[in-house]
């Protein structure tokens, strides 16, 4: 399982980030933090079995970072890399309620191959080219107009983006 959850004082673009992740990501599920610290969450995700962490946290208002950690001997570590955005973009909320989950990570250029790889790990989901996934629901890495990367749910049938879009500004290895 995988948590996902906020930083302290959330902004209510960052709760709903937490919201789309939880709802595409497989096996996610959104936790809220309240004025937990690490070490409550860390209990609070030992008690549930869950061994993953998602942290959405804030900058300038909205979304500013995500922090990939595991839960290790009881205690939270931060996973490389840390992803630094510059913006998120919310779709339309969809018309039906029950959304497919991601079965696939799915990268089309040379440079989202290492980020690529690490959220393969993390999701437990096999990193694929697009042309190879099958049928589904990827979470798509591609460069967008500025060179940064992007990060978005996408229909492997008809190649359109679904729910959220981040943009990523640095990744912090």
């Amino acid at each position: 399982m995988i948590a996902v959850t906020t930083g302290r004082n959330p902004s209510q673009s960052t709760r709903r980030l937490c919201k789309e992740l939880a709802r595409h990501l497989p096996r996610a599920y959104r936790l809220v933090r309240g004025k937990l610290g690490l070490r409550q969450l860390a209990d609070r995700l030992a008690a549930a079995g869950t061994s993953r962490l998602i942290v959405v946290c804030r900058g300038f208002g909205g979304p500013g970072q995500l922090d990939l950690m595991r839960l290790e001997d009881d205690q939270l570590t931060g996973l490389s890399p840390t992803i630094i955005l510059r913006g998120v973009n919310f779709a339309a909320a969809p018309k039906r309620r029950y959304m497919a989950k991601i079965k696939y990570i799915t990268a089309d250029v040379k440079e989202a191959h290492p980020l690529g790889e690490v959220l393969s790990d993390f999701f437990e989901l096999p990193l694929a080219g697009r042309e190879r996934a099958a049928s589904g629901r990827s979470l798509h890495i591609s460069k967008d107009s500025t060179g940064g990367l992007r990060l978005a749910p996408i229909n492997l049938l008809t190649g359109k983006p679904e729910g959220f879009t981040i943009f990523v500004k640095k990744l912090r290895w």
